[in-house]
């Protein structure tokens, strides 16, 4: 969220005439803490030693651990997926308290950890003299730190320019994304999405987004526009899960096909996929969006969680899916943080990825807990601190 972290905070069924009662679907949580834990494993990868060691010496962890990034794109669909679930059902397709009531609540959940994450970015920063130079590692990419690169992530404008979007924190370039985004939803996509079949809206910004790219046009491409289209394709999803009278035949193995054929690829061709993000990330965005409704209509089926939903119900993946917001939002200074200190030790470079894996990324998680429950918590809605108080897959709050 990203990445993002998104929580049903437009969902308040209750306040509007004739919803159904609150879908539940607790395994949402854990997805999110597994997608926020592959980006702090793969930025552990990517901080590992100086620029370029991981890669050069640990080539063939890269043609896995190198997609770490496709966590913003599950965090992008996932986003879509929950905000468009009250939604759907609500009958005229309105958002709860209207355009305006809806962007007062994304901006009450997701700035002030935002800001929050931003000021201790800066102060490690400041405090710290390793973070201030170029040393040779990957952290040189977030360097220099500008007035304008500090304006920008105010205002949240720092994706609009490729010297701005990597500056201070670098997972921060998909909070502005997604901010922006919260726009594009009542002002553009939903006014679409009433008057055009959704799968036409759907597969038109696909279109828009993904063939410019693929055609050689990146001009705009820092900013990764097809995101906006993997946002559709989780609203879409959301409606595909509620509207249970839609007939979607051999989606099941439609979704099986695409996710096994799309990771034989992926591993295959590592290398020119991970230059082509447009590729990679629409992939994975469309084969979680599949997914979730084959999920979404099993779990109000009434029948028992599968495999991989249940492994995603437990009680350590749900507890690191509450904080993943946190963990995005601090992860990347901290690692970068680790990794400058302990360059210097002399480590091959097999050492040193196992001492960023298993013992910086841990730290890491550890204060970006803490950084959850000093800040982020206190701005998640009643329903959220219900789960946070009891994250229970078998006992979810009503």
């Amino acid at each position: 969220m990203t990445a993002a972290d998104q929580d049903v905070a437009d969902r308040p069924a209750g306040q509007r005439p004739g919803p159904e009662p609150r879908l539940e679907l607790p395994y949402l949580d854990g997805l999110r803490g597994v997608a926020a834990l592959v980006v702090a494993l793969y930025h552990a990868y990517l901080s590992t030693g100086m620029r370029g060691d991981a890669y050069r010496d640990l080539g063939e962890l890269g043609a896995v651990l190198g997609y770490g990034y496709l966590g913003v794109p599950v965090f992008i669909v996932l986003s879509g997926y929950v905000l468009m679930l009250p939604v759907v059902r609500d009958p005229g397709l309105r958002l709860s308290g209207g355009a305006v009531g809806y962007l007062r609540r994304r901006a009450r959940r997701i700035l002030p950890p935002y800001y929050a994450a931003l000021l201790v970015s800066l102060l490690l920063i400041a405090l710290v003299p390793a973070m201030q130079e170029r040393s040779g590692t990957q952290w040189d990419t977030k360097l220099p730190v500008t007035p304008g690169g500090i304006a920008s992530h105010l205002l949240l404008l720092h994706d609009l320019r490729p010297d701005w979007i990597g500056q201070i924190n670098g997972p921060l370039w998909s909070i502005a994304v997604e901010w922006h985004i919260y726009f594009l939803m009542p002002l553009v996509l939903l006014p679409l999405w009433r008057r055009i079949p959704p799968g036409v809206v759907v597969a038109a910004l696909l279109a828009a987004t993904v063939l410019p790219p693929a055609l050689g046009f990146a001009r705009v491409s820092h900013v990764h526009p097809w995101l906006v289209a993997l946002f559709a394709c989780g609203m879409l999803a959301a409606q595909a899960t509620v509207r249970t009278n839609w007939r979607l035949r051999g989606l099941r193995t439609t979704t099986w096909v695409l996710g096994a054929t799309g990771a034989f690829c992926l591993l295959l061709w590592w290398q020119p996929l991970h230059s082509r993000p447009w590729a990679s990330e629409t992939l994975a965005g469309v084969v979680v969006a599949c997914a979730l409704v084959l999920a979404g209509r099993r779990a109000q089926s009434g029948a028992p969680p599968g495999g991989a939903v249940a492994f995603l119900q437990t009680r350590p993946v749900m507890l690191l899916g509450l904080a993943s917001y946190s963990i995005y939002l601090l992860h990347s200074p901290l690692l970068a943080l680790v990794n400058l200190l302990t360059v210097g030790w002399g480590l091959p470079t097999w050492g040193q990825y196992l001492l960023m894996t298993f013992g910086a990324v841990p730290l890491a998680l550890a204060a970006c807990a803490g950084f959850y429950w000093l800040v982020e918590r206190r701005f998640k809605n009643t329903h959220q601190r219900s789960v946070t108080a009891q994250p229970d897959p078998h006992h979810p709050p009503r």
